[in-house]
């Protein structure tokens, strides 16, 4: 029996039936719910840098919790702390003492430091003229950008304990030393020292003319 040819009619009608099907099965593997993909199959890696819009993520899914902060791990940046609590004792007048140091890696910090100075002055003969206040200085060195705070240690001849606090911002590209270090106009001691170094994302300096 001689096969007759497809007309043209079936041969159209043909292919409109076989797109119609291959647009089924694609469309059978579109993703519509989240259900449909297993955990971990979508990476960070497989996501374009700037596909991502504000309207595409749900309002609270994701939490500060679930956020990878720049030193590498989960939760809270991770704070750099030295503290002394006690010394030097009996310094000598007009010596600047190094107090305590901390060292950081790499990065760009909020830095504050504070010590409670309590001076020693020496007997006053009541006769002679009462001493003028002699002032205590601590200096915060952020690996050599540095800023200071000033007291009075003594006022009428009576020690006056005084608590100095420094505070500054400071970016370090390499493994840096701060430091704090004090003096005063006569003897004195130290006392509750603190640095702390608290990482932040970037510092912006606008100075005021």
């Amino acid at each position: 029996m001689k096969l007759r040819r497809p007309s043209p009619a079936l041969v159209i009608s043909g292919i409109a039936l076989f797109a119609a099907l291959a647009g089924t099965a694609y469309a059978a593997t579109m993703i519509t719910s989240s259900k449909q993909i297993k955990n971990n199959i979508i990476l960070s890696a497989d996501i374009k840098d700037g596909s991502l819009q504000g309207r595409d993520i749900k309002n609270g899914t994701i939490t500060a919790d679930k956020l990878k902060t720049a030193s590498g791990g989960g939760g809270a940046a991770t704070v750099y702390h030295g503290a002394r609590k006690a010394g030097p004792e009996g310094q000598p007048p007009n010596i600047a003492a190094r107090v305590l140091s901390l060292t950081v890696p790499p990065g760009a910090y909020a830095v504050t430091a504070s010590t409670v100075m309590t001076a020693l002055p020496a007997a006053q003969n009541p006769l002679l003229p009462e001493r003028s206040s002699p002032e205590g200085r601590c200096r915060l060195d952020l690996a050599g950008d540095a800023t200071e705070s000033l007291q009075n240690v003594v006022v009428s001849s009576k020690t006056a304990p005084a608590t100095l606090f420094m505070q500054s911002t400071r970016t370090v590209a390499t493994p840096s030393e701060f430091f704090l270090e004090c003096s005063a106009g006569t003897s004195f001691r130290l006392s509750e020292s603190s640095i702390i170094a608290t990482p932040i994302g970037g510092i912006t300096l606008t100075n005021t003319p």
